[in-house]
């Protein structure tokens, strides 16, 4: 494979060589736009760090359970009965 993208380059620099000026601008226009593409594509790990968000609360099992049953309240007639808190 490396053998491979060595002979592509060398061939599209032999190919550089028969192109006119203008050919030549627009081709490192192009360029830029892969190099652009392939940076875009790239996933990036967005992280979201929520140290501190809960600092100084302490939250019991039942409010918990009080505030998710409040979450699931009005999702459809009795649905409440089907969820396990």
């Amino acid at each position: 494979m490396a053998q491979d993208v060595v002979a592509l380059k060398a061939e599209i620099i032999s190919a550089l060589d028969f192109l006119p000026p203008e050919s030549l601008r627009l081709l490192r226009e192009f360029v830029a736009f892969l190099r652009s593409r392939a940076e875009q594509s790239t996933p990036q790990e967005r992280v979201v760090k929520l140290g501190g968000l809960w600092e100084g609360y302490t939250f019991t099992e039942e409010e918990i359970t009080a505030a998710r049953r409040e979450a699931w309240t009005g999702l459809g007639e009795g649905f409440d009965e089907r969820v396990r808190y």
